[in-house]
């Protein structure tokens, strides 16, 4: 196993940024839907693509996160015989943390007092009418976001234009709590069954006790799309020199795309098992993706950077899409045209987007990047 420092998988950046913008482009027709503008939800053969394109992109950064994060646990474990886990909490801290609170920031003050103050946020129904809603700023769903429980507030219908997103952030949080403290006591053989005990008891919940107290929690918390990616992690970790003889193949490549592709866009199964199965097959992507010996993965250096600042993409766009929406209505009452609207919210949204990331990047969220890495660092 490849316990070297800097550890970095080339081809996961292209992957964390398809994913984002995966996920913009769903909200962006989801919101257009909600407004009653004509969107791609609403056509015979996109409308199953677009609906589930956004937890697609999601349970594909949960499987990239379980894999990358369990092959770094272990190969500290290698390294050190010990997790440091005061350390890997405080890594995540300083990553997680001042993103997600400059948003929820951004939710409970900024977005309601433009809401409020300008006539122009009024013309957008959907967010406007939403951020009105006093009953979902209350101070239980402030304690949710704020203890990092924005899933069970989504879950109990509290929505905060801005930041609901943030859903998945707090899964993957409560994921970060339990997953090193099994890596840290178990050795790596018992470590693997765990994840597959983790993974089949999840699944047989879905199956067995649907519509029960246990189905709902494992609904708030879907973390067995990061169990696949852990397991994943753990048999690269341990097995590595054999895994890597297979994602050479470019047909392997050209197959797992073809499989995507259509089971993201053609429902042949029920909704759960062919999100299992994407998620099993958007392991094996990220095993073709990081194999440099495969010349067809996706290599951009330009993926590579919205890849980079991915996690600002992801929690800023509801932001943006509230900002501009609104003067988009503006240029669609004055032109009249569709055409013009979604040249404008296609190229708009995504572009300040990727600007805002950039800026909060570089001069908010990459200072605590630095202190993580030069204080808190293990591998």
């Amino acid at each position: 196993m490849n316990t070297k420092k800097h550890i970095f998988f080339g081809g996961l950046n292209e992957l964390r940024a398809i994913a984002a913008f995966a996920v913009i482009l769903h909200h962006i027709e989801l919101f257009k839907s909600h407004d009653k503008i004509s969107s791609l939800l609403n056509l015979k053969y996109t409308s199953y693509l677009v609906e589930h394109l956004g937890k697609n992109g999601v349970h594909l950064f949960f499987v990239l996160s379980g894999f990358l994060i369990t092959y770094l646990l272990l190969s500290e474990k290698q390294k050190s015989n010990r997790i440091n886990l005061v350390k890997f909490y405080l890594r995540r801290i300083f990553r997680i943390w001042p993103l997600y609170y400059i948003i929820v920031i951004i939710s409970f003050i900024l977005i309601p007092f433009l809401a409020n103050s300008f006539a122009l946020f009024a013309d957008s129904p959907s967010y406007y009418n939403t951020v009105i809603r006093q009953s979902d700023y209350g101070l239980r769903t402030i304690l949710l976001y704020v203890f990092f429980l924005p899933n069970l507030a989504l879950y109990e219908g509290r929505i905060i234009v801005g930041a609901s997103q943030s859903w998945s952030v707090g899964v993957e949080e409560q994921f970060y709590i339990i997953w090193p403290l099994i890596v840290s006591f178990f050795n790596k053989k018992v470590t693997a069954i765990v994840f597959g005990i983790i993974l089949f008891v999840i699944v047989m919940i879905n199956f067995k006790f649907y519509d029960t107290i246990l189905s709902t929690i494992v609904g708030i918390i879907p973390i067995e799309y990061m169990a696949i990616g852990s397991l994943g992690g753990y048999f690269y970790s341990e097995y590595s020199d054999i895994i890597t003889q297979y994602p050479k193949s470019k047909f392997i490549y050209t197959l797992v795309l073809l499989l995507i592709g259509f089971l993201i866009t053609i429902p042949v199964f029920r909704l759960y098992i062919q999100n299992l199965a994407l998620g099993f097959l958007f392991l094996v992507l990220i095993l073709v993706s990081i194999n440099q010996s495969n010349p067809l993965p996706l290599r951009n250096r330009y993926l590579s950077f919205l890849g980079n600042i991915s996690y600002g993409i992801y929690m800023y766009h509801p932001f943006v899409m509230f900002l501009l929406f609104p003067v988009f209505y503006k240029v669609l009452a004055f032109y009249n045209n569709i055409f013009v609207f979604n040249i404008a919210i296609y190229i708009c949204i995504p572009v300040l987007t990727v600007v805002i990331s950039y800026l909060s990047f570089r001069y908010v969220e990459k200072k605590f990047i630095k202190i993580k890495d030069a204080k808190f660092k293990t591998l």
